[in-house]
């Protein structure tokens, strides 16, 4: 049996017209004689949308149980869109527990890196999913470069280059003016195999080897004269030459750096000022306790302190108190609309208290 289908009078065509853009279809199927799947076909025949539209009631329940539940829940019994209650909840301020929130630092890492580095490896800097990575680059609207394709006559000059062994990847990919990912990217698909000499290591390759091997990886220099990495750590030992260490010793100066800085200013930055490598300073950060988890909730008691204290403290002296970073005191103040008082006298007349 067909379900018979209500035709819509001229009044509520006219009622359709005047609430659907403002006031959704929920309510318009209140006022008519239509379901609302029916009020929403109707709608968009006539060429009406609606923009998203938050009740009161529904931004209370957004607020009581977005932070707990998440997004999924609340879309769930709100009949909305995951996206939008995401959406609408980062524009309230409101973050899942579930979630660890992203650092503006986190983000201008991001911005820096996304397309000149591999996913896999911001991710391990940043210590988050990939799929974390790709949504968020999709909310900062970064974009993938796309890839330059290459002409026959780089594709020959790539092939008589990688032919050499003289010829490093660092020397090929300056020559082509490629960068070093494009080059190697290039040589898999056109399946460049380097002569293979056993007996033979070319001045060049001695020379490298023996001025990179302390501060490059043997799967670096591997890659850069393309060789494998067996191949290096053999000639490594046949040249006598001493092995790396386990890594020297930390000091309680360095330790108190990374405390200091780390996730306030990048991490390659902190690794050239202590002249250690990006990954010793990843694995002590862990020791430490600095690492990237979660952050540590405000309680009510820090809250009703920053708000007392924002405005005329410095954020070094806040800072210490509450144990907590200068960034997360700045984001804190930020969320809570608080600023620091300026002082408008004029430089000379300021009293000295």
């Amino acid at each position: 049996m067909e379900t018979k289908i209500e035709k819509w009078t001229k009044e509520e065509i006219n009622i359709l017209k005047e609430h659907y853009t403002k006031k959704g279809p929920k309510y318009v199927a209140g006022l008519v004689n239509h379901s609302r799947n029916a009020v929403m076909t109707k709608a968009a025949k006539l060429g009406l949308h609606m923009a998203p539209i938050w009740s009161e009631e529904e931004i209370k329940f957004l607020k009581r149980n977005y932070k707990k539940k998440g997004a999924k829940y609340v879309a769930e019994k709100l009949d909305k869109k995951r996206d939008s209650v995401i959406a609408k909840a980062g524009r309230l301020g409101i973050n899942y527990d579930g979630l660890r929130t992203w650092e503006p630092w986190e983000d201008n890492y991001l911005r820096r890196h996304y397309n000149d580095r591999k996913k896999i490896s911001i991710s391990r800097t940043l210590k988050r999913s990939k799929s974390s990575i790709l949504a968020r680059a999709s909310i900062l609207k970064l974009t993938e470069s796309k890839a330059v394709k290459w002409s026959d006559e780089e594709k020959n000059a790539l092939q008589r280059l990688y032919a050499d062994r003289k010829n490093s990847l660092e020397r090929i990919s300056k020559l082509l003016n490629k960068s070093r990912w494009a080059v190697i990217k290039q040589v898999k698909i056109l399946s460049l195999k380097r002569p293979d000499y056993h007996s033979e290591w070319t001045k060049h390759e001695r020379d490298y080897l023996i001025k990179n091997f302390k501060i490059k990886s043997y799967r670096e220099i591997a890659k850069d004269l393309g060789l494998t990495h067996s191949a290096i750590a053999h000639k490594v030992n046949r040249l006598g030459l001493k092995q790396r260490t386990k890594g020297k010793p930390w000091t309680k100066e360095e330790k108190d750096f990374v405390k200091k800085n780390y996730k306030k200013i990048p991490t390659k930055e902190i690794a050239q000022k202590l002249n250690r490598s990006v990954n010793a300073i990843i694995t002590i950060v862990g020791p430490l306790g600095v690492s990237a988890g979660r952050p540590r909730p405000w309680s009510e008691k820090d809250k009703e302190y920053l708000k007392k204290n924002y405005s005329h403290i410095s954020l070094e002296k806040i800072s210490g108190a509450l144990n907590r970073s200068e960034l997360a005191i700045t984001s804190m103040a930020v969320k809570m609309d608080l600023t620091k008082k300026r002082n408008t006298q004029p430089k000379g007349k300021r009293l000295k208290k």
